[in-house]
C-alpha cells in the first residue's frame, strides 16, 4: 500500500508530465494498419523492453503513451510482455506513471513485466522487489510476487520471467535457486511438445553482436553476465525454447533474431529509447508474436506509428 504523501506526491507529479505531454504531444498511431492477428492462432503476445518510463526524461514517455495507444486499439492480443527497463531508474513514481499508462490497455487480459539494470540498479533490493512487486499486481491482478521471477501460463503456453536476486549494476544475478526454478519450470512447459517462451532483459554473451554491439571490448559486456553460460546450458536442454531479451536498444533487423545451440534467440528494441546499431531504428518497435501448434511467427511492427513492417518478420519451425 503507498502512503498518503506519496500517493498526494505521485498525483503532483502525475500532473506535471501530463502538463509535459500537453505541450508536445505524442504522435498518433494510423488506424488504416490495426493489430489484428492470423486468426488460426493459439496465443498471440506483444513483445516490449525498454521501455525507460521518467519522470523527467519526457520524449520517452510519450513514445510509451503512443505504443500503449496503438495496442489499446488491438483485437485478440493475449498477452504483452514489457522485457526489462520499465523504467529509468526505478522509482516509484516511474513505475505507478507507467501503471496508470497501461491501465488504458483493457483488451489486453494478461501483462507480464520482467526487470532490468535500470529498475534496481540503483535501488536497496528489498525496496526494488517491494515496488516490482506492487506494479505487477497494479497491472494484472494473478500476480503476487515476492521475487524478481516468475512463471505464468497463457492459453496453455509458459512464460519464465528471469530477474536478478541482488542489486547489480549492468548484468544479471541468477542464483541456484532461480536456476533450478527455470530447469524445473522449463521441463514442465515442453513436456507436451508447446513452446516455451524464457524473457531476460539482459542476452547471451556473445549474442546479438555483443560486446561490439555495447561498444565494449570486455567479453562479457552488455550480457547476463558471468551466469551467461550456465543459462544457455539450461535452457538447451529442452526443444522449442524461445530466449527473449532487450537492453541493447537494436533497431528492428537481422539482427534480432540468432540459434544458440537449440535456443531461438530474439533481442527485442526498445520503445522509450530511439534504437541503433541497424535495421529500422525507431523507437516505440516491438513484435506481435503468434503462435500456432507448428510455428512461432514474430510480427515485426512500429506500435508508435501503428504499421506492421512484414519485411522484418521471422517465422520459426517448431520441433516435432
Amino acid at each position: 500500500m503507498y502512503s498518503t504523501l506519496a500517493t498526494v506526491l505521485y498525483k503532483l507529479l502525475t500532473a506535471f508530465l501530463s502538463f509535459s505531454l500537453i505541450l508536445s504531444p505524442a504522435a498518433v498511431p494510423a488506424a488504416d494498419d490495426p493489430v489484428v492477428p492470423d486468426g488460426d492462432a493459439s496465443l498471440v503476445a506483444v513483445l516490449w523492453s525498454d521501455t525507460h518510463a521518467s519522470d523527467y526524461l519526457y520524449s520517452r514517455n510519450k513514445n510509451i503513451r503512443a505504443a500503449v495507444t496503438d495496442l489499446a486499439a488491438a483485437k485478440g492480443v493475449d498477452a504483452l510482455v514489457i522485457d526489462g527497463d520499465l523504467t529509468e531508474n526505478g522509482k516509484l513514481s516511474e513505475y505507478r506513471w507507467l501503471a496508470d499508462e497501461l491501465s488504458r490497455l483493457n483488451n489486453v487480459p494478461h501483462v507480464l513485466p520482467a526487470t532490468g539494470n535500470h529498475d534496481i540498479r540503483l535501488r536497496n533490493f528489498n525496496t526494488t522487489v517491494e515496488t516490482f512487486s506492487s506494479f505487477c499486481e497494479t497491472v494484472n491482478p494473478a500476480l503476487k510476487l515476492d521475487k524478481l521471477y516468475y512463471s505464468y501460463v497463457v492459453n496453455g503456453y509458459t512464460f519464465i520471467v528471469l530477474g536478478s536476486t541482488e542489486t547489480v549494476f549492468e548484468e544479471a544475478a541468477i542464483s541456484d535457486g532461480e536456476f533450478s526454478f527455470l530447469d524445473a519450470a522449463l521441463a514442465k512447459g515442453t513436456s507436451d511438445g508447446k513452446p516455451v517462451f524464457v524473457f531476460l532483459h539482459q542476452p547471451l554473451k556473445n549474442g546479438h553482436g555483443l560486446p561490439d554491439s555495447w561498444g565494449s571490448p570486455l567479453p562479457y559486456a552488455g550480457s547476463v553476465g558471468k551466469d551467461s553460460e550456465r543459462l544457455s546450458y539450461i535452457l538447451n536442454k529442452y526443444e522449442n525454447v524461445f530466449l527473449i531479451t532487450g537492453h541493447l536498444h537494436s533497431g528492428l533487423g537481422d539482427a534480432n533474431f540468432e540459434e544458440v545451440g537449440k535456443v531461438h534467440c530474439l533481442n527485442l528494441p526498445s520503445i522509450g529509447i530511439v534504437s541503433k546499431d541497424g535495421g529500422f531504428e525507431a523507437a516505440g518497435c516491438g513484435y506481435v508474436m503468434e503462435v500456432t501448434g507448428s510455428a512461432v511467427t514474430f510480427r515485426a511492427r512500429d506500435f508508435a506509428s501503428g504499421r506492421y513492417m512484414p519485411q522484418l518478420d521471422r517465422t520459426v519451425a517448431l520441433v516435432k
